[in-house]
């Protein structure tokens, strides 16, 4: 819309019609460098000397018996929150928080979880899927906020409940109760 009033021109400007402008931030073939940078801090910061191994903080804060495979999942539980802006089909979204699920309960392994995460870096995979699926959904709506915060949860409480049976295997084989 263009209007003159004497010496002022009002100029409005709308993205092409059908189209939304991309999140703040974004570059073309990379969704949201937030979630990169976050995704390879967690998963390929740092290379073994020597070798083409790369791994991050994630095996590391791991190695913290349950607390840390909790923690690791929470912060790729916050990418896959983030990654919603990017208007990815549902699918996507399952298959990111299954990455997470799958990292979480295998990570509760002392030692072996630890490995298979530097192995199957989740968060890598994660961005992966989400530049793939980046835009091909529909508009977000506050369903699809519903749905991801439902996802999470159920997430979470499946990797409780695992820590509380594996809890009370351990603890069984005390003989305490």
């Amino acid at each position: 819309m263009r209007e003159e009033r004497g010496n002022f021109v009002e100029v409005e400007v709308l993205p092409p019609e059908g189209k939304e402008p991309k999140p703040a931030g974004s570059r073309p073939g990379e969704p949201d460098p937030f979630i990169a940078f976050v995704a390879r801090l967690l998963d390929t910061i740092f290379v073994v000397p020597g070798t083409r191994i790369r791994f991050g903080f994630e095996p590391i804060i791991g190695l913290v018996p349950f607390v840390g495979d909790h923690a690791t999942s929470l912060m790729s539980a916050a990418l896959l929150y983030r990654s919603v802006q990017h208007r990815l089909p549902k699918i996507a979204m399952v298959r990111m928080a299954l990455n997470i699920l799958i990292n979480g309960v295998v990570g509760m392994i002392p030692f072996i979880g630890d490995a298979f995460v530097l192995w199957y870096k989740p968060n890598i995979r994660n961005y992966k899927i989400l530049q793939r699926y980046a835009g091909q959904g529909k508009p977000v709506t506050k369903e699809d906020w519903t749905f991801v915060c439902v996802l999470i949860g159920v997430t979470f409480f499946l990797m409780v409940t695992v820590t509380l049976i594996l809890a009370y295997a351990v603890l069984s084989q005390f003989r305490w109760w």
